[in-house]
This record gives C-alpha cells, sequence and structure tokens, in this order.
C-alpha cells in the first residue's frame, strides 16, 4: 500500500512547476542576461586590473 498526501476520493493534487526561463516573462528573461552581463564584464574588468 503506497502513502497518499491527500483525502481518499479527491484528484491528486497538480505538481508544482520548478521555475524556467521558458515560461518567465520577457522582462524578466531580459532582467536574467542584464546580471549575468553584468556579471561576466565585472570579472573581465577585475581580471584585468
Amino acid at each position: 500500500m503506497t502513502h497518499h498526501h491527500h483525502d481518499p476520493g479527491h484528484a491528486h493534487p497538480s505538481p508544482r512547476l520548478p521555475p524556467s526561463l521558458l515560461r518567465a516573462s520577457l522582462a524578466a528573461r531580459l532582467g536574467v542576461v542584464a546580471a549575468v552581463a553584468v556579471a561576466v564584464w565585472g570579472l573581465v574588468l577585475w581580471a584585468m586590473t
């Protein structure tokens, strides 16, 4: 017998969706890309000093 986390007679709850850049809004995706670009340029400038 398996252990269930919902009441008998009720449907299974929907699974949680993991975060994904493909489901994020355009503004959120651009923000992530901008943050990564700033971090990379920061590392480049730090390495050059």
